[in-house]
């Protein structure tokens, strides 16, 4: 990795020094501009337009109608869905190379009444541990590994890098206990930490992958080949709406490479709006996703779930309203990014005064994620199920504090009868199992945090007393649960960078030693991406943004905060909602996948020779 990434100057690319010095902060960076699609494909092809009239404007079942559909068109085609509303009630499964495209996510919906995974999937299956040694080249930002064998191993093909988890920063021994399941296998945990990467070439035993390695891989690396069940299926412009009917997401995809769901509104999901497993290089994006139909945690959090070594992908550009959590990466989602998100009203139903996280970090290992430029409620990297490391939040608004309103459970309307959580009310939260983290640009706290108590603390630092309900904090580190007042020690804090940091508790401004003060707009995107409008600067967030209506003037939102405030009518907290939403009327034309990096052409006429 070279300096000239746009984080030059204030992050360092890896090195050998990795996972860094307890003696201080390590703020590693990666190329993060290598995420999602890169470049979502228009497909003006249509293969198959089907009208919702033809089953009854959903009083018959059109699962079987669209994937025959979906099923006879021909690679870069599509299946057209009309106004109307469709009832599903099994499941639809996007082909490789073809889109499922909507009217708009107010003219077509797709009515959920079955069970099982999620009413449209992506791929399927899982990935067995099969383990093949790395004997070599398994070191930072590497890009050729020399494996024991090749077998299954081949360009275009994919590869679950791991190691035994390494004691010095991973751990699956959380506060809630040991999290056996954390790597997807029957290793116990053990291989929590990883990455999935593309195989590039192959020549003898010496295997070429892009991205490079998160990191260096020491404890016994191996690698685990699979081939994508799906490559390049979209899901595009509609509406899918649960019915407490048994469905785990809403959208499932899994071993999908290079797919994506744009500019959906996902109605009252009774699980995971999106889960994706085992993904390379997916992207959600352009969307709303409205009123969770439980908020209590469990075997789902009713949030965008990016699981089981998940690399490269991208969450941007959505509107997450009323849920349990927003965003959740967990059980060692590596390497991606979840950007110009907007999440407000999250809530448990079982504690409604407790503030719940926009984005969070739930179980072993997540590793070299960067959070940019996101509004909401929280960011906690939590230690309920083990460890995380290496995580990037540059630019984002964390308030601090949500507004949450009834009904608590199920579908209605949203009402005006509200109040805003005061217990845990702490913009950033990074747990005492979560370390080398860098926090840049950031803006926390609100005048609605500031209401809540006239005790504000902009860092606060384990073993120190933490309140729970009586004062309200800009960062806590070292802490273990929410509820947690005393914590086990600075750790989380002495390996962290923290720079360009605004807080509006105390008006202050904190810069890290002599790392340079002007910062880029971004640390993944070249320019302003097409979707981002005129209606506030570029950057909107940060100590060097002025004249925006957030803390000190220093934020102004972004785009999927605009569109759900100013042209959907939102409120803070969701009055009124679920509300009438198409992705055009807020991002327009423009709205597309922000990577600069395009995905490689299929590989075509390879010899490989295995000595």
């Amino acid at each position: 990795m070279s300096m000239g990434q746009a984080w030059s100057g204030i992050l360092k690319p890896l090195d050998s020094s990795f996972p860094g010095s307890s003696s201080g902060p390590a703020p590693y960076g990666i190329t993060w501009a290598s995420v999602g699609v890169g470049g979502i494909p228009a497909r003006t092809t249509i293969c198959a337009t089907l009208n919702a009239s033809t089953y009854g404007n959903g009083s018959s079942d059109a699962s079987s109608g669209i994937q025959s559909a979906l099923n006879s068109c021909a690679a870069g085609d599509t299946v057209s869905l009309g106004a109307g509303t469709f009832l599903i009630s099994s499941h639809i499964s996007v082909p490789s190379n073809v889109t499922l495209r909507g009217a708009g996510a107010n003219q077509t919906i797709l009515n959920g009444k079955g069970s099982g995974s999620a009413p449209v999937v992506m791929g399927g299956g899982s990935v067995s541990y099969s383990g093949i040694a790395i004997s070599g080249g398994a070191t930072s930002g590497s890009t050729s590994i020399t494996v024991a064998s090749t077998s299954g191993i081949a360009a275009g093909s994919y590869l679950v890098v791991s190691e035994t988890n390494n004691s010095a920063f991973v751990t699956i021994g959380g506060t809630e206990g040991s999290c056996s399941w954390c790597d997807g296998w029957s290793t116990s945990g053990q291989r929590s930490r990883g990455q999935v990467v593309e195989v590039e070439s192959v020549s003898g035993s010496t295997v070429t992958i892009s991205p490079g390695l998160y990191g260096s891989y020491t404890n016994s690396p191996t690698v685990v080949p699979f081939k994508a069940s799906a490559t390049h299926a979209g899901l595009e412009n509609l509406q899918i709406y649960a019915n407490n009917s048994g469905y785990t997401n809403q959208v499932y995809m899994s071993e999908c490479v290079y797919c994506w769901a744009k500019g959906i509104e996902y109605n009252y999901s009774d699980g995971n709006p999106v889960e994706i497993d085992w993904g390379y290089r997916d992207e959600i994006r352009d969307s709303y996703v409205s009123n969770a139909y439980t908020h209590e945690p469990g075997s789902t959090d009713s949030a965008i779930f990016l699981v089981l070594k998940t690399s490269a992908s991208l969450v941007e550009n959505n509107v997450l309203e009323r849920q349990h959590v927003g965003v959740i990466l967990n059980w060692g989602a590596a390497g991606n990014v979840v950007s110009y998100n907007y999440s407000q009203g999250n809530f448990d139903a079982s504690a409604t005064n407790v503030l719940m996280s926009g984005y969070l970090h739930h179980g072993a290992h997540p590793q070299f994620n960067l959070w940019e430029g996101n509004v909401g409620e929280q960011l906690y990297l939590d230690s309920v199920w083990g460890s995380s490391s290496h995580d990037t939040s540059f630019r984002g608004w964390y308030k601090g504090t949500s507004d949450i309103c009834n009904p608590l459970s199920g579908r209605g309307t949203v009402t005006s009868t509200c109040h805003y959580a005061n217990q845990a009310a702490r913009a950033v939260q990074v747990s005492e199992l979560s370390h080398y983290d860098n926090f840049v640009g950031d803006v926390v706290g609100a005048t609605e945090t500031n209401n809540l108590s006239s005790t504000r603390t902009t860092f606060l630092v384990s073993p120190s007393n933490r309140s729970y309900d009586s004062a309200v904090y800009g960062y806590t580190f070292g802490y273990g649960e929410a509820s947690d007042s005393s914590g086990t020690g600075a750790g989380p804090h002495t390996t962290a960078l923290l720079h360009g940091i605004y807080s509006d508790y105390d008006g202050s401004t904190t810069w890290s030693g002599s790392l340079t003060h002007t910062l880029p707009a971004s640390f993944y995107l070249s320019g302003q991406p097409a979707w981002w409008g005129t209606s506030m600067p570029y950057p909107a967030n940060g100590p060097d943004v002025s004249g925006g209506s957030g803390p000190g003037g220093h934020a102004y939102g972004n785009p999927a905060m605009h569109c759900y405030l100013d042209t959907m009518g939102g409120t803070d907290g969701g009055a009124g909602s679920p509300l009438t939403f198409n992705a055009s009327d807020c991002f327009g034309s423009g709205s597309s996948s922000s990577s600069s990096n395009p995905p490689p052409a299929a590989p075509t006429n390879l010899t490989v020779t295995v000595q």
